[in-house]
């Protein structure tokens, strides 16, 4: 729980100010004379004392008992998400290969996660990539960028019938997941160790934005697998061209929106992300208008067809909550 004491402000000689520190937090910190600790202004003008800064950053261990735990392979996500550097996995009856196999399988969706040790009773895994290592806006940008063609390529395999461009799409959901899981991690670590956030180049505001920024990334991903899978629904039906125009037009409203609400997010453009807010009414319109374009038509275009058009709706709603957070 936190503690706030009060304390006085004095002047020594013409212009050095002292500000003396608590005598048990020094304790608690086991810090001596000589100690160099980081003081870390906040945007809100406070001051944060770090008495880490001359630390190396420490090896956080999780460990799994998988006699105990059926779950083990979300344990092993949730200590990767929480920031763990090294996961030890163990059974006193030993590791069977059908859990060896799923603890691989698991890997796959965390990057820079190995197995080091492994032995008949004990698996260890290792993350070996510091959290600091990557620039978070960055990998923010390219998880972006993916998305973003997963969503059109989505939409051209529904005009052209296209079954290996949806599955393509389908497999890239895959990797957003895995980037996904390693911007929440960046982020977490960041909330519980002040002096990462400050190598990461954001404040405490910023990861909040950012952890909703991700998520509706992903949801934007998730949303184009889902109007992908409607590809071999229409496979072997003739879809009128008013009414591929009026999903393409929904498919550039909704890219428009995105595109401006993340670019708004990265710049801090309150101007662009009114823009991309105020858009809504030209969406609703087109979106009202695929749905009359599709009232007449048989089920087997009219269903799969309104699907992807919810689907695009909800797309360019993730750039409105995106960009209600410039």
């Amino acid at each position: 729980m936190s503690k706030m004491e009060v304390r006085k402000l004095q002047k020594t000689g013409g212009s050095t100010f002292l500000l003396s520190l608590p005598k048990d937090w020094i304790k608690r910190m086991s810090l001596k004379q000589g100690d160099l600790v980081a003081i870390i202004e906040r945007d809100d003008g406070a001051l944060l004392v770090d008495p880490r800064y001359s630390e190396k950053e420490k090896v956080k261990v999780a460990i799994i008992e998988v006699d105990s735990s059926p779950n083990f392979t979300r344990e092993i996500t949730a200590n990767f998400l929480y920031g763990y550097d090294v996961i030890r996995i163990r059974s006193k009856s030993g590791i069977t290969s059908e859990q060896r196999d799923a603890i691989k399988r698991s890997l796959q969706q965390l990057v820079g996660v190995e197995i080091v040790e492994e032995s008949a009773k004990e698996i260890t895994l290792q993350c070996l990539l510091s959290p600091s290592a990557l620039s978070l806006k960055r990998t923010i940008k390219r998880t972006y960028l993916i998305a973003a063609r997963m969503q059109e390529d989505a939409v051209t395999a529904i005009k052209d019938k296209d079954l290996n461009l949806a599955e393509s799409v389908v497999v890239r959901d895959e990797d957003i997941d895995r980037l996904y899981f390693l911007m929440v991690r960046q982020l977490r670590s960041a909330v519980m160790e002040p002096h990462l956030a400050e190598k990461i180049g954001i404040s405490p505001i910023e990861c909040l934005d950012y952890r909703v920024a991700i998520k509706s990334i992903e949801s934007m991903a998730d949303y184009s697998v889902k109007i992908a899978e409607q590809v071999h629904l229409v496979m072997g039906a003739e879809i009128p061209g008013k009414v591929i125009e009026s999903i393409l037009k929904i498919n550039r409203i909704a890219h428009e929106m995105h595109s401006n609400a993340i670019e708004a997010l990265v710049r801090k453009d309150g101007v662009l992300a009114s823009k991309t807010i105020g858009m809504k009414p030209q969406r609703n319109q087109a979106v009202e208008e695929a749905y009359k374009a599709l009232a007449n038509e048989p089920v087997e275009i009219s269903i799969p067809l309104s699907t992807v058009v919810d689907m695009l709706d909800r797309i360019s709603e993730c750039g409105v909550d995106i960009a209600d957070l410039a």
